[in-house]
Parts: C-alpha cells; structure tokens; sequence
C-alpha cells in the first residue's frame, strides 16, 4: 500500500506538460484481429494539434518519481559532445569490407570455373566471410554475414567499486564495423544487471570500412523507474536520445566512451546510419529482458529467444553451425550465396558457373534491403511489404508518404521465410508526446537527422510479441500477416514509423521516413 501511496504521488507531482520531466502519456493501442490482419488504433495524442516539437532545455531528464537522470543531455550550446567521457581516439586500419572480399571470391571462383577450374580457396574464402569465420589480417574477422550468431554476443556490464568497495560505476566494451548499409556488433545482448542503480559506460571500438562513412549517433532508449508500473507489468515508455553525433570516416578506428544514466532505466541502444537509412542500423538489447514464456511458463529472455533457435553456442562445431543457419530461410540473399558456395565445392565446372551466376544475383540483393529480393511479391494494397527472412528485414519502401494528419491509416504486410517465427512491434519517436531537438556537430547530409530526445511511446500493443508471423511450413511458402495502424497523433518529425522484430531484435530493423 504504501509503495502504490508513492506511486501515485510521483505521478501527480508531474501531470502536465513539463519537459524534461515525464511528458503526458496517452492511453494504451486496442489491438483485435482476424484471420489474416490485426488492427491496432493507437491511444490519442495528449499534446495540442501539431505542438509536438518542445522547447530545448539545457538540463537532464528527470524520471516519474522527479530525481534527475545523469547523463542524459547529449549537447549544450558549448559542449559538443556531452556524454563523451573522454577524447575520441583515431587510428588508421585496413578498410577492407565483407562486400569486398565476398565479391571478390565470388567473381574468382566464376572466372576460375570458366576456364576450367574449381578453385576450392576462393570456395572457402567466401564461406569464412559468410560464417564469420577468423581470417587473419581482416579488421572484420570473426564478424558473420549471416545473422545466426546473436545467442552468443551477449555481455554484461563490468561493475566499477571505489577503495572502499562500494560501486560506484561500470563499462562495457563494444566492437561495431560500419560497412555500405551494415552496422554489424559483437553485442546483441548486454547484461546491465551489475549496475542498476549508477552510472556507467560504454566503450565503443567502431571499424568503419569501406563507404561506411557517417555520423555514429547511438540512440539509448530509457525507460521510467521500473517500481513506478505495478507489479506485473512492463516499465512505461519515457524518453531516448541520441548520446552523441561523431562524424567518422572510412579507414579509421573510432575509440568512443560513452556515458550511460543508471541501468534501472536502460531498455536498449540503437546505432543509426543516417547517410544510409533505414537499414544500416543495429539494436543492442537488454539481456534480461521478458518476451512471452517458456514451454515451463516462466518468463522468456532475449537471450533464451536467440538460444533456442540457434543454440547457446553455434560456432563451437560445425554441427551446431550447420544447425543454426539451417535456421535461416532459403530466400535470404546471403544464405543462397552460402549454398551456392558450398554446392560449388563438389560441382562439375559449369555447374560452378551457373551456382555462381546465381550467387551474384543474391549479393545485388544483399547490398540493397530496401527492395524485396528476388522470388518476393509486394502486397500493392500495403504502404510497405516487410520480408522477414535471414534474421533480417527487407522491404520495399522508405518512405510512408499518406500521413496526413491524425486518424491516417498506415498498411503493412509482413512475411516471415525463416524457419522459426517472429514478431513485429511498431514505436513512435515523438510524435504523441513530443520530440526537443538538441544542438549537433555532425557534418554531411547525416547531421540534418539527429533525433535530438524524443519522449517516445508504443504503437502496438503489450506484451511485445502480440503480433507474431508464424514460420513457414517445411519447404513452404512464407507465411503472411497483416497489419492496419491507425496513427491518432500528428507524424514525428525526424522518423515516422519504427518497426522490429522484439524477439531477434539486432538489424532485424526497418524504419520508414
């Protein structure tokens, strides 16, 4: 009784409009379905009629109960980068991508097998690239191409204790490459359960190879202090940012520590490509949080999501390996080039050279996931067709251009061509209950991008995985499932639809503008 006392005085001491305290929240999405579309009509905005832009305020964000979040103000008119804790660290490296190399052995086993030979080290060359195999001399060895591996990137924060052992802190650090339309990130998962109730750091290590170029813009998403939902239900959505807006360049390694409010309030962090937009981006997840139940009813974590499709650990055998990207649909451009690969290595010559044709076609897919690879028709009655296929998402669209005030109906149609389900969620950044912009320092098209804090907030409804595309029957067609949103507040003004999978969350990622 007396923690829902304490509840309700926090929530009273707040109720209006009064950034950077918690912004007026609107009612929770209804959600019902039929056999092929769920229908979700969004809660209406609290804010007055296109006033979703507030006032920048030169101060951290305060949480339901009224105590200040550090670290959460990204820039201020004299301080550039804010949350930097430290200077940035500039090296040179070897900007040679995946793209590169995979397209190269590609073209070298074409040509060998034109003139009569199956050359097995190209073979084997293209498959390391593609498994994320080590390879000696390359920034990206060990960095997979197909996305299988995210059971195994998990960390946790390293708790930091003072001389007198009291914790006052902690890091973790993170190794990103930054390549044409990928952010690919040893940490999928990060365990932030040492460092709750202090501030803390990341340590970024981000290759940017070959046209990666942009500006490294994480955005950390917070929640409210946990203890202010009731018991049972999920933290309230509160407000994200982005913790920096670094210009970087191809060939160069950028050491970034970044600081972090208390890990009470941490939902995840998304690294945004702006220049390539939307699918260079990579989410880094909380580990411990809970998505549905296990076959014994307990609560199921990201981590047991990732695990239980592709195993605990599925690089340690080329059993287990096998097994996980078996998990992979057969439509997904890089697993076609896999098999491609692999048929090549006890096929006659010319059967090489039709495999490897055929592989090219799948890495032109690859490089471009804002058109629907070969062999996937587009819904014409939908704003945007998603394809869930490769633990990824392609789509056929980039921009959602019928919003046109409150009450829009946004389509989507989504197929899943994996071999085991997933989910779909839909967020607003800002639109319902208000974006502030923030001063920024990149350079180039990116900086014109920046999200600034937005005070965000769901679109579907809980628990996360309430709209699920089931996996496909053995050797079947993708199976289907639809999606009509009406949108009951005024578009946001730097993203309009933000769109994941909640389950294999990583660069299943796909944003519309």
């Amino acid at each position: 009784m007396r923690k829902l006392f304490s509840i309700m005085l926090a929530m009273a001491a707040f109720p209006v409009l009064a950034h950077p305290y918690p912004q007026p929240r609107p009612g929770m999405s209804t959600q019902t379905s039929d056999a092929t579309t769920t229908y979700v009509n969004t809660g209406t905005s609290p804010l007055p009629l296109f006033q979703n832009q507030l006032a920048y305020v030169q101060s951290n964000i305060f949480d339901g109960y009224g105590l200040e979040m550090p670290n959460t103000l990204p820039s201020t008119p004299t301080t550039q980068f804010n949350l930097h804790d430290g200077p940035v660290q500039i090296t040179a490296i070897d900007a040679t991508s995946p793209t590169d190399d995979l397209k190269a052995a590609l073209n070298a086993v074409l040509k060998a097998a034109e003139n009569g030979i199956v050359d097995q080290a190209s073979i084997q060359n293209g498959l390391d690239i593609l498994e994320g195999n080590p390879i000696p001399g390359k920034t990206y060895s060990g960095f997979a191409v197909l996305h299988y591996t995210a059971g195994e990137r998990v960390k946790a924060v390293t708790p930091i204790y003072d001389a007198a052992g009291t914790l006052i802190g902690g890091n973790v650090d993170v190794h990103q490459i930054w390549y044409d339309n990928h952010v690919e990130c040893d940490t999928a998962l990060l365990d932030i359960s040492a460092v709750k109730t202090v501030p803390w750091t990341v340590t970024y290590t981000i290759d940017v190879l070959n046209a990666g170029a942009d500006d490294f813009s994480p955005f950390v998403m917070y929640w409210d202090d946990p203890t202010l939902s009731m018991p049972g239900m999920p933290p309230m959505p509160h407000v994200a940012m982005d913790a920096t807006f670094y210009p970087m360049s191809d060939g160069k390694r950028h050491v970034i520590k970044l600081k972090h409010a208390p890990g009470k309030y941490y939902n995840l962090t998304y690294s945004w490509g702006w220049r390539i937009h939307p699918p260079r981006v990579q989410a880094m997840e909380n580990a411990g949080k809970k998505v549905g139940t296990n076959p014994d009813g307990t609560p199921k974590t990201l981590v047991q999501w990732e695990t239980s499709v592709f195993g605990t650990n599925p690089r340690s055998s080329e059993a287990a390996k096998l097994a996980a990207i078996a998990k992979l649909g057969d439509l997904a451009p890089d697993k076609r080039m896999w098999q491609a690969l692999r048929s090549a290595k006890t096929a006659t010559n010319s059967q090489v050279v039709a495999l490897m044709q055929d592989a090219l076609v799948s890495f032109s897919d690859w490089t471009d996931r804002t058109r629907l690879p070969r062999g996937v028709t587009a819904d014409p009655n939908a704003d945007v067709t998603l394809f869930f296929v490769g633990n990824t998402i392609y789509g056929n669209a980039k921009t959602f251009n019928n919003w046109k005030g409150r009450g829009s109906v946004f389509k989507a149609t989504l197929l899943n061509g994996d071999n085991f389900d997933h989910a779909y969620v839909n967020v607003d950044f800002g639109g319902s209950r208000g974006w502030e912009p923030q001063f920024q320092y990149g350079s180039g098209p990116g900086g014109s991008h920046t999200f600034g804090r937005v005070h965000w907030w769901m679109n579907t409804a809980f628990p996360l995985d309430s709209i699920t595309i089931p996996a496909p029957a053995a050797g079947g067609a993708p199976t289907q499932r639809k999606v009509q949103i009406t949108l009951n507040y005024d578009s946001p003004e730097r993203i309009s639809l933000y769109q994941f999978d909640p389950l294999h969350h990583d660069v299943a990622v796909f944003s519309l503008h």
